[in-house]
């Protein structure tokens, strides 16, 4: 709900309530994963290492990966991939519902067309910066 409330203050020229209310979510959302989130991020990378498969976890648009990180014990050999400066960059540049069909998530929703490519975009560059160095 602060995720939402913070995206509608920035909508309508608030910025300092916006910022006010995203630390609030982002709080919340760092200390609390369900259990069954943390167990199956826990057990589909213990599958993955057995293959000798990198897990890549892929973060929500607008927030931090920091949340995912927390998860694991140690995050040698996972890729990691941020979708929340993108995101936040692109929304400077336009609106929200050029990237977004909806709050399905709080501060953000389900991509629309222009959304899905950002996204597939930054996932690809983060796989080819880590798996290729480039």
């Amino acid at each position: 709900a602060y995720g939402a409330i913070s995206i509608l203050y920035e909508e309508i020229g608030k910025p300092e309530l916006a910022k006010e209310y995203a630390k609030k979510a982002n709080i919340v959302r760092l200390e609390y994963y369900a259990p069954v989130t943390v167990k199956n991020y826990r057990k589909l990378k213990e599958i993955l290492d057995k293959r000798g498969i990198r897990l890549v976890c892929v973060q929500y648009p607008m927030r931090s990966v920091a949340p995912l990180k927390k998860i694991f014990e140690k995050n040698e050999g996972i890729i990691f991939v941020d979708n929340e400066n993108v995101f936040k960059e692109a929304l400077k540049k336009a609106s929200y519902k050029e990237y977004f069909m909806d709050m399905f998530g709080g501060e953000f929703g389900h991509c629309t067309d222009k959304g899905n490519w950002l996204l597939a975009e930054n996932i690809a560059d983060t796989i080819i910066k880590e798996v290729f160095r480039k």
